[in-house]
């Protein structure tokens, strides 16, 4: 009679719950995984004495997380998970396997297996991981001239994925104006760059614009406003060439020392028009 109880006690089933979870770059997450009682007249099953082995869906069923006998076993735990995974060990009593996922990266994303085996019961369940993010509000950086105009860099960072990603730069008509962008990143997400040489017109601005999917987000620059780029080393200025009787373009640059909250300007003033 005591063995049926005990035996009874490790019957349990795997619930259901979320099977996708969104995740940002950096972020940490839990993966959803927990186990109940079959009997109705049991509260909740204990998983302490259970095995629990979290893998990624793949042919070698990659190991993420493994608890043996009371204790983690991750041996053969693929490297880059090393130090970014975890139990919740007081909630394991209460059927609780979840796994805390730390720091994710994009390499993170994809499907994972939670299995969970006693002496007389098994079962597991899958999560997919999805990582998405929306980048930053572009940054326009003013860097000097280039034949003639105003060359002008437009930065918008911590995108992913990187499908359907487009920066654009836009007259302000709504025309595009330069193709080439630059993309580049890393776990943490990707960056887009685009540069313009922008040239005196009507209304001399210009909109830099992201797009992704239903997100967007844009800044713009008026060049014929006071704009300073300030950096360790130097000031770079654009500002309208009054009073002179026809609209120019000067290009303000004071290479600098930093005296507490002061600068010495050094140099100003080249005409670049």
């Amino acid at each position: 009679m005591v063995m049926f109880l005990i035996v009874g006690a490790q019957d349990f089933k795997l619930e259901d719950g979320p099977d996708t979870v969104v995740a940002d770059p950096g972020s940490d997450i839990i993966l959803p995984c927990s186990i109940k009682p079959k009997a109705p007249e049991q509260s909740h099953v204990s998983a302490v004495d259970m095995e629990v082995k979290w893998s990624r869906t793949d042919p070698n069923n990659t190991v993420v997380h493994h608890y043996e006998n009371k204790e983690d076993k991750n041996d053969t735990q693929m490297p880059s998970y090393r130090g970014r995974t975890a139990l919740f060990i007081e909630q394991l009593q209460y059927g609780n396997t979840s796994l805390l996922l730390k720091n994710v990266k994009g390499s993170d994303e994809g499907q994972y297996t939670c299995r969970v085996d006693s002496v007389h019961d098994g079962g597991k369940i899958n999560v997919l991981l999805k990582i998405k993010a929306v980048g930053r509000t572009p940054e326009i950086t003013v860097l000097g001239t280039d034949s003639g105009g105003v060359l002008l860099q437009c930065d918008s960072k911590g995108w992913w994925p990187a499908s359907g990603l487009y920066l654009q730069w836009l007259d302000s008509k709504g025309a595009e104006l330069a193709k080439v962008t630059e993309s580049y990143g890393d776990d943490k997400g990707f960056n887009v760059r685009r540069r313009l040489t922008a040239n005196s017109s009507d209304t001399n601005t210009y909109i830099c614009r992201v797009k992704q999917g239903q997100n967007v987000t844009e800044e713009k620059i008026d060049i014929t406003d006071n704009h300073c780029n300030i950096t360790d080393s130097e000031i770079i200025c654009l500002c309208d060439a009054k009073p002179q009787p026809k609209k120019h373009l000067l290009l303000f640059k004071c290479h600098i020392f930093r005296h507490s909250h002061y600068y010495s300007v050094l140099r100003s003033i080249t005409d670049v028009v």
